[in-house]
């Protein structure tokens, strides 16, 4: 009954103890008894030590405060009272609550302490890895980022990237002058992925802003490769007449007029299918472009008899426009991939300078601007973002037509380049009415020119002399 009454007289004790704010020593530890629910006390010679007793009779030091500054709360458990003297604990206390009376958020420190010893092994090459695993891109983005970095960066690939310094950095990319364009890009990627590695908390600072920082950079000019106003007319004739010839493949032939003609990305017109087509608002939709928004193009006639020569040729069972070449035939699920070898026929037998797929998106630009388009309805074709009010909640319902009549006029300049004037470029038989080349009229079968002026070769002393 004596032990009885004791132990009650201790939990008493105890419970006037709880809810106090007392100087902790040795016998208060001792005499502390563990109840249903887990509690505290305070200790009054050291602010924001606390003694936490558990109901299994577990008694740890703790220290709690706020973050001066930004008033968040941290607890840290400083260790076991049977383990951790009582002087000990309040040395660790004082430690961990000035830091936060100093606003130095003591857990987010940790944190970092914690990750940085996680990850201290952690390579370029598997950074690289977390970085696109982390991140929605584009399939086309991941090959760039995996082609980029290993061919690039190869001689810090697989270093920790905590051991990767500005100098480092700095060096790498002044060793590569000679490829500028590409080190360039490269250079870039690799500043995403450190930029990625700050924000996990995996390094500080990134070590790719020092190259910036000490105007390093190289001054990348932008490509302005194009098919020149006076080289219009030599490309289009040798189009036509390879196309006739059948020295060119006809799908080949479609896909770069289509190119031409509509100013798409390489990957936006290759990848079209025939689900993107409207029937009955007669437009077609990229949907995957690089900016992310759906580009709509509304159809033109020469658009229209492309379209339909495909519809004709082409496999059933193969959804894409633009099929890939199979042998002597057509895939049945693939699509192109590219149109290069044609593109050099046709400036070989023109005897012009090469061009690529990307640089008939620049020689349509400039056709947009010789036909006084505007730039905003330039814009709008090439599927760039334009940021004016009017445009982004006013023009988008109604610019369908605009476009139309904008792609119809490059269709018709297109067709006025043709020299061959009423002429078969094959047979050199006369046509049954006037006609300067037209190719609905030769490739297609559908179109009856109206353009009666006879074109002679045009060069830029032509078109100075015509200014005169």
């Amino acid at each position: 009954m004596q032990t009885i009454l004791l132990q009650d007289n201790l939990i008493q004790l105890t419970k006037q103890s709880q809810n106090k704010t007392l100087r902790l020593t040795n016998k208060v530890i001792i005499d502390a008894l563990p109840r249903a629910n887990r509690y505290t006390i305070n200790d009054l010679l050291v602010t924001g030590l606390r003694l936490r007793i558990s109901p299994n009779g577990t008694k740890r030091f703790i220290a709690l405060g706020r973050v001066r500054g930004v008033n968040k709360v941290r607890t840290k458990t400083l260790g076991d009272a049977s383990v951790l003297s009582l002087d000990n604990a309040r040395i660790a206390a004082k430690a961990f609550l000035t830091k936060l009376q100093l606003g130095i958020d003591a857990n987010e420190e940790n944190a970092i302490k914690i990750a940085n010893e996680a990850y201290s092994a952690i390579t370029l090459n598997e950074a690289l890895e977390t970085y696109l695993a982390d991140r929605e891109l584009k399939t086309k983005t991941i090959a760039g980022y995996r082609y980029e970095i290993p061919k690039y960066c190869k001689s810090f690939l697989y270093k920790p990237v905590n051991q990767i310094t500005e100098d480092e950095i700095c060096r790498w990319y002044l060793d590569n002058k000679h490829i500028p364009t590409s080190i360039d890009k490269a250079f870039r990627s690799l500043r995403a992925i450190l930029e990625y590695m700050v924000g996990i908390k995996i390094i500080p600072y990134n070590p790719c802003m020092a190259v910036t920082a000490r105007k390093l950079r190289y001054k990348i000019k932008p490509r302005t490769r194009r098919i020149e106003t006076y080289h219009l007319t030599s490309f289009m004739d040798s189009w036509l007449l390879l196309m006739k010839q059948g020295s060119i493949n006809k799908l080949h032939g479609d896909f770069i007029l289509w190119l031409l003609m509509t100013g798409c990305r390489l990957n936006e017109a290759r990848t079209l299918q025939w689900s993107d087509l409207d029937s009955v608002q007669l437009t077609i939709t990229i949907v995957d472009t690089k900016n992310g928004q759906p580009h709509i193009l509304p159809l033109t006639p020469l658009m229209s008899d492309l379209l339909d020569r495909r519809k004709q040729y082409n496999p059933i069972e193969n959804s894409y426009i633009f099929p890939a070449m199979q042998g002597r035939g057509l895939s049945n699920i693939k699509h192109l991939v590219d149109c290069r070898k044609s593109l050099d026929k046709i400036t070989t037998a023109a005897n012009l300078p090469i061009i690529r797929p990307h640089d008939l998106r620049r020689s349509f630009t400039t056709m947009l601007d010789e036909l006084d388009i505007s730039e905003s309805n330039i814009k709008a074709l090439l599927n760039h973002n334009d940021g004016t009010v009017t445009r982004k909640h006013y023009l988008q319902a109604t610019n369908i037509e605009v476009k139309r009549r904008n792609l119809w006029a490059v269709g018709k300049k297109l067709e006025q380049a043709i020299t061959i004037n009423g002429t078969d470029p094959i047979t050199g038989l006369a046509c049954s009415f006037a006609c300067t080349g037209s190719i609905r009229e030769f490739i297609y079968g559908t179109g009856k020119c109206d353009f009666n002026i006879i074109k002679g070769e045009k060069t830029a002393k032509s078109i100075l002399d015509a200014m005169r």
